[in-house]
Formats: structure tokens, sequence, C-alpha cells
């Protein structure tokens, strides 16, 4: 149960800063709301955010030059040494 309430609170104080530092204030949600929404049911707020929201474009963004980069390497041929 304690580990359940430190990754919630983890969970909550992330999504805070994302959506209280990042977001317009016109899309803020009302903040009674948020916490029972990220505390209450911090499973399923990370499960909504990994499949289609935030935590997805953090890490596609991320990952994606890293992917890019890889598929050049492997595209562009065996390396030779110089020398």
């Amino acid at each position: 149960m304690v580990t359940y309430f430190v990754l919630a609170s983890l969970w909550t104080l992330y999504m805070g800063v994302e959506t209280y530092v990042f977001s317009r204030p016109q899309a803020r949600p009302y903040f009674v709301g948020f916490l029972m929404t990220h505390l209450l049911l911090a499973p399923l707020s990370f499960v909504l955010s990994l499949t289609s929201g935030i935590l997805r474009e953090r890490l596609e963004s991320a990952y994606r030059p890293a992917w890019r980069s890889k598929v050049a390497f492997r595209r562009s041929g065996r390396k030779k040494l110089i020398g």
C-alpha cells in the first residue's frame, strides 16, 4: 500500500508539472478533480497517458530521433576503418 501511495504521489507530481506549467490556463482542469483523477485512479491515469496522452508524446519525441539514427546507420552499410 505504501508503494502505491509513493508511486501515485510521484505520478501526480509529474502530471501536475506537465499540466500546470506547460498547458494554457484555460485548458487546466479543476484542482480537486485533478487530484482525484491522478491520486485515486493513478494506474488508470498512467495507462491512459501512456497510450494516448502526454507520456506517449514525450516518449515518441525522445525516441524518434534515436530510431531514425539507428535506421540511417543500418542503411549506410559496413563501416570501413581509415588508416
